[in-house]
């Protein structure tokens, strides 16, 4: 490791720990100042303050780690902000719930107070954050790295990294037919290397070299890599094997999961019944249309349900043709653009979940045609209907709009062989965070309308 590398680690590392000071004492703070007038002893003394910042601190790192709020460097300065206050956010409600738990009288709690810890955490962190990633920025430099490739699917990565040329120097790419000694001479100077579809020799080799010379590869996953995540280890003899029997579900994944479907569909009806209400009214009112529309889609086992949404686009845009949205698309109203971006069109759905023809965390349903068309390029697509459609999901998460639907087949494929109570959490509280960054809800370029052309 080399020295700026030392110091960025440090620098990386002074954030966070500053970050979880200023989380201990604004949270000593707002417990100081809504409970304990004065330091006194017991239920009012230090020792209480002490766990109160404690806890608010535990609360936050946990939050803070789930969406990168540390990793500077990586995210841009506004993201790495605003994951920043997210995670105090959630940390202050955790707090005021706490509070009002406590003494179940909402007079005893001072929502100035609340305000104004908000706003110490607020500009204190955005000045820590902003301090710390300009000093990281004067010693970091783009990443070495160079591309191994077996076909022209590497050509998408390619057209990524140099548009973040910040971030990547790019030292050289080659087909996988290239002499390994000119791969290993290049890959010598690099941090990284990308494998796009390389045969199984090349992907040794490097790998090999890459674990004697300290380097970091990167491979990417077919369909059979992918399906291989849900399979177990058997042997027969002394030898292993890959067992394509599915790991079990636990027990209770199912019951739990559709309790808190019913809960959290209802609380966000209930919560979100004022923008429920607003959008309708200025939906109505741009054209007089109707507010809502539902559509075909697929959820488990293939089934078929009406799907509810918002009306985005004008009435009879499709003329009976199933189409994909695209960026800039003349259909969407002014209003539509606006629910669009901000994910409300989705909301009608916390309907379709309390009918069980969704979840809210799965894979995104898609239209029987559409879906039949994706099939005949991508086999595999169909492997989406062993779980239940849903709200938000992996794809969601960390795919966008615009993402191929080989990716977002990809990603679903990655939750399915994962999936858990923990996993699902994780989505839905990372869903808070994405629908707030305006890329995630671009729609598709013109060479993927049909999107059958990178596969």
């Amino acid at each position: 490791m080399t020295r700026k590398e030392r110091f960025k680690n440090k620098i990386k590392e002074v954030y966070t720990l500053i970050s979880l000071v200023i989380a201990f004492i604004t949270a000593a703070l707002i417990w100081y100042w809504n409970v304990a007038p004065g330091w006194g002893e017991g239920f009012f003394g230090y020792r209480t303050l002490t766990l109160v910042g404690i806890m608010f601190a535990v609360v936050y790192f946990f939050f803070a780690k789930m969406y990168d709020a540390h990793k500077i460097g990586l995210y841009r300065l506004q993201e790495l902000a605003f994951s920043q206050m997210l995670s105090f956010s959630i940390g202050d409600f955790c707090l005021f719930v706490a509070t009002f738990f406590w003494f179940h009288n909402f007079s005893r709690i001072s929502l100035r107070f609340f305000l104004l810890g908000f706003v110490l955490q607020f500009t204190s962190i955005v000045l820590v954050t902003f301090v710390c990633n300009r000093l990281y920025a004067r010693f970091d430099e783009p990443r070495k790295i160079m591309i191994v490739y077996g076909s022209q699917d590497y050509l998408r990565l390619l057209k990524k990294m140099k548009e973040k040329k910040y971030r990547y120097e790019i030292l050289g790419t080659y087909e996988d037919t290239t002499d390994p000694e000119i791969i290993f001479k290049t890959l010598s100077k690099c941090k990284d290397i990308y494998l796009c579809d390389v045969s199984k020799e090349v992907e040794k080799r490097v790998m090999i070299f890459c674990d004697a010379h300290h380097k970091d590869m990167h491979t990417s996953m077919d369909m059979s890599d992918l399906l291989k995540l849900s399979h177990e280890v058997s042997h027969t003899f002394d030898t292993p094997y890959l067992r394509n029997r599915k790991m079990p579900e636990a027990w209770y994944y199912a019951g739990v999961k559709r309790t808190a479907d019913v809960i959290i569909a209802l609380l966000g009806i209930l919560i979100l019944s004022p923008v429920l209400i607003i959008t309708s009214v200025l939906i109505k009112a741009y054209d007089g249309g109707p507010v809502l529309y539902s559509q075909k889609r697929l959820t488990k086992d293939g089934r078929v349900f009406d799907i509810y949404k918002f009306r985005s686009m004008r009435v009879d845009s499709e003329n009976g043709v199933a189409r994909l949205a695209s960026k800039n698309d003349d259909r969407i109203t002014p209003v539509g653009n606006v629910i669009r971006k901000l994910r409300i069109d989705e909301l009608p759905q916390l309907f379709n979940i309390l009918k069980n023809d969704m979840s809210v965390v799965g894979p995104r349903p898609e239209r029987p045609e559409i879906a039949e068309q994706y099939e005949k390029e991508i086999p595999e697509f169909g492997l989406r209907l062993k779980v239940k459609a849903g709200l938000t999901g992996y794809a969601q998460v960390y795919g966008k709009y615009n993402t191929t639907p080989l990716d977002k087949l990809k990603l679903d494929l990655l939750y399915i062989s994962q999936r858990s109570v923990l996993f699902d959490l994780r989505i839905i509280f990372y869903t808070l965070k994405i629908v707030f960054i305006p890329e995630s809800s671009e729609g598709v370029s013109e060479d993927q309308v049909t999107a059958l052309e990178n596969k």
